[in-house]
């Protein structure tokens, strides 16, 4: 694959990212809907922050996401919406398989973009049957990015990226009960194939 061809996967799928992350936090009110913004995506309209803080924060985990994407070295990246950090309530994973079959019959991504945005207009739906947080005060979240334990040192060394907080995540013990609803099925580009899903934890 040329490196323009490889760029132009990178660029759509961090791309796909940011449509999506800012998509849940305006779709679970973590934010007033005040500060998001309607522009056209994928010939749909979505919804996007304007807020600077917290697109800062998007674009720095982002960086480091298309970095290690780059390597073929990110294996999910989470977005956790929780009220105290010991205890999510709802984890948005894209997890990643580098594994797959390569093939260049999408070379424009095409087949990619049109499955993204039929995603996402069926996001309200696929997201019905999730318990209702819009009544609860004080809700955060936060991107993390899953790598290797070698990416993770390489990475932490960059300068270009220490504005993202790396730490090394400790063992946590499984949630005793986690329900998983399918937001994307999995799509493949030459690179790499993605599948987007919501684990809803039992003690909500």
């Amino acid at each position: 694959m040329s490196s323009a061809s490889e760029k132009r996967e990178i660029d759509v799928i961090i791309e796909m990212m940011e449509i999506y992350i800012n998509s849940i936090l305006y779709k679970r009110k973590l934010y007033p809907e005040a500060i998001f913004r309607i522009r056209k995506a994928y010939n749909i309209p979505v919804y996007v922050s304007i807020y600077t803080a917290l697109n800062d924060y998007i674009a720095q985990a982002l960086k480091a996401a298309r970095e290690l994407i780059r390597n073929g070295k990110m294996r999910r990246l989470e977005v956790i919406i929780f009220k105290e950090q010991e205890n999510p309530m709802e984890s948005y994973v894209f997890d990643l398989n580098y594994g797959g079959t390569v093939s260049e019959t999408d070379a424009n991504l095409s087949v990619f973009e049109e499955e993204l945005r039929k995603s996402l207009l069926a996001l309200d739906a696929r997201m019905k049957d999730l318990k209702s947080v819009s009544n609860q005060a004080d809700l955060k979240f936060k991107i993390m990015l899953h790598t290797t334990k070698l990416a993770y040192v390489k990475i932490g060394n960059n300068p270009r990226l220490q504005s993202f907080p790396f730490v090394q995540e400790t063992a946590a013990q499984e949630a005793d009960e986690k329900s998983k609803i399918e937001l994307l099925p999995v799509l493949q580009t030459s690179r790499v194939g993605i599948n987007v899903f919501v684990e809803e934890y039992g003690a909500v």
